[in-house]
Parts: structure tokens; sequence; C-alpha cells
């Protein structure tokens, strides 16, 4: 078995990445392919008409901006009413629901502070006040600017906004 690794290293070497050597994407294919068949006597008479079929209804489709197709259909957990009255961030003006069922997780304040700046850190609204920030820890002669605003931007934020 010590060969083993050696082999593998060379295979890999000539067949470029595993997914390129799956034969997963075929059966699908293949699969699909089956589907088409009505007519068990000429089964790749019919293959080919069914195959021509989806092709055509899949151009047309690209076409028809009144009808709901695969190609303008609305995400599956889109909520199309906004409430706009309500002045939030861009992250949480999206509305949601569970998919399945919901399970809790307990964070402790590391994790939660770094997902909250992670958050914060990520939406549009709030780069003129990381830039503000990072202008006030340099002014105050702080050595390590990012390590310091990493660390007290969030609370910084809450105050200033607040």
């Amino acid at each position: 078995m010590v060969h083993l690794p050696i082999h593998l290293v060379r295979e890999a070497i000539l067949g470029g990445p595993v997914h390129y050597r799956w034969m997963y994407p075929i059966e699908r294919f293949l699969f699909k392919l089956k589907q088409y068949v009505s007519n068990k006597a000429f089964p790749e008479g019919s293959i080919a008409e069914g195959y021509i079929a989806e092709e055509c209804l899949t151009f047309c489709s690209m076409y028809l901006n009144d009808i709901e197709t695969q190609f303008n259909r609305v995400e599956r957990n889109y909520e199309s009413c906004r409430d706009k009255s309500c002045q939030t961030l861009s992250v949480f003006s999206e509305n949601s629901r569970l998919i399945g069922k919901g399970t809790y997780e307990y964070l402790d304040n590391k994790l939660w502070n770094q997902a909250r700046a992670y958050v914060l850190m990520n939406c549009d609204e709030v780069i003129p006040f990381v830039s503000e920030h990072k202008e006030e820890l340099r002014r105050n002669g702080c050595s390590n600017v990012e390590k310091v605003h990493n660390e007290t931007f969030p609370e910084w934020f809450e105050k200033r906004v607040s």
C-alpha cells in the first residue's frame, strides 16, 4: 500500500481535476435522455424529437416576457412585500422565511462580535462610517489601526448612530 499515494498523484496529474473524470454528469444526462423516450420501438427517434422540442421551448421562452419561465421566475424564497417606511440597513431589508425546521445556535461572545463585525463591514451604508472610524483612530495616534478597528468598530458604530 506504500505505492498507492504515488499512483494517486500520477493519476491526478494525468487526469486533471476529479470532476472531469466523474461519470455522474454523464449518467445524469443519459437519464434525462431516457425520459424523452415515448416510443420504445424507436428510442433514438423519440430522444431526438424530445431533445429538439426542449431546445425549441427553451429558446422561445427566453423571449416570452409576460409568461413565467425558468429564465424570469422569481426566486424561491422571494417575498415581494417590502416595508419602505422603516429605514434600515440594506442587509436587514430582505424578508425571508425558514425552509424546514429551524435550529437554535448559541454563540459565545467572540463569535457574536465577529459575526456582528462581519455584517457591518459588508454593508454598503456603513462604508463611510468605517473610513471615519479609521481616521479617528489615526488622529488619536493608534499604532495598529486595523486590529483596533476590527475590535472596537461595532461598539463605536452603535454609539455613533444612536
